[in-house]
């Protein structure tokens, strides 16, 4: 086979694969982060539903699990009738830190961490002592007891 040949087979490939290694990042670009944080505002008020801003990085395994078990059934379809969510990506922990403070989120404790919104904007809570830093021992019915608690009681609590 020529090269130009396997040239565009390569690229054909690469095409081809490229939105399912896209979709395999849950947190978009850093830039992204400010309008998109506005556009789930947008509908979190339009909705009624709670807003859950996810600080994380692509990097982070628990941010990640996390992001998986929110995927999973029951928690999806929970999730979809109570909740508007956005990832902030935070790069190497050097990228929208201005943006987590600004909302009440404290890092130090790890990620992820997330902020919780009524739908008129009102805090509801804050995962600001690490509740979902170790998420890749959370099984998906214990991310489910931790959203309900947090969208019918208003606590944020760690899952147990």
């Amino acid at each position: 086979m020529g090269l130009s040949r396997r040239l565009v087979l390569v690229s054909a490939a690469i095409q081809a694969f490229s939105p399912a290694f896209a979709a395999a990042d849950p947190y978009p670009p850093p830039a992204n982060a400010g309008s998109d944080l506005q556009h789930a505002r947008e509908r979190a008020r339009r909705s009624g539903k709670l807003l859950m801003v996810v600080f994380g990085g692509n990097w982070c395994p628990d941010c990640r699990a996390l992001h998986d078990r929110i995927h999973e059934s029951p928690v999806r379809e929970y999730v979809e009738a109570r909740f508007e969510i956005v990832n902030v990506n935070i790069g190497d922990m050097d990228a929208n830190l201005g943006i987590a403070k600004d909302l009440g989120v404290n890092l130090k404790k790890g990620v992820p961490a997330a902020a919780f919104f009524a739908p008129d904007g009102k805090p509801v809570g804050f995962t600001n002592h690490g509740e979902l830093e170790p998420a890749r021992q959370y099984s998906a019915q214990q991310v489910l007891t931790f959203l309900r608690r947090v969208a019918e009681q208003r606590r944020i609590e760690k899952p147990r």
